[in-house]
């Protein structure tokens, strides 16, 4: 199977969802891994590994502030019409953002075990939605 051709990205933070075209840029096995790096510190990089012997390619993201919570793979409108062959289905990379409070928190000094405790109870509460 070929690599994906249509991927796009969700992001929900606790009161909203929204769908977006994500820049991409192809990392080969002998390519230096700083190009990995964010290029300004709202900048979010999520790695998509594919693996032509897998179905369903993993993600991870190298970011404080946004988690990767799953990925669906689902048959892209229109791709199988395309004059070029590819792969015509489409990826979701399904992730969610730290409230603001928690943004906030990563900057500052340590927590408290409560405040550390009731971020984790929130962020459970939001990955299970």
């Amino acid at each position: 199977m070929d690599p994906p051709y249509y991927i796009l990205f969700s992001t929900q933070p606790a009161n909203s969802s929204s769908l977006g075209h994500p820049t991409i840029q192809y990392q080969y096995a002998d390519d230096s891994p700083l190009a990995l790096l964010p290029q300004h510190p709202d900048e979010h990089v999520l790695l998509l590994e594919f693996d032509q012997t897998s179905s369903v390619p993993t993600v991870t993201s190298t970011s404080r502030t946004l988690a990767v919570t799953g990925i669906k793979v689902e048959e892209a409108p229109g791709a199988a019409v395309a004059e070029d062959k590819h792969n015509d289905r489409m990826y979701i990379i399904e992730a969610t953002t730290a409230p603001v409070e928690d943004k906030l928190q990563l900057s500052s000094e340590r927590p408290s075990p409560h405040t550390v405790l009731a971020q984790f109870k929130q962020r459970k509460v939001n990955l299970f939605r």
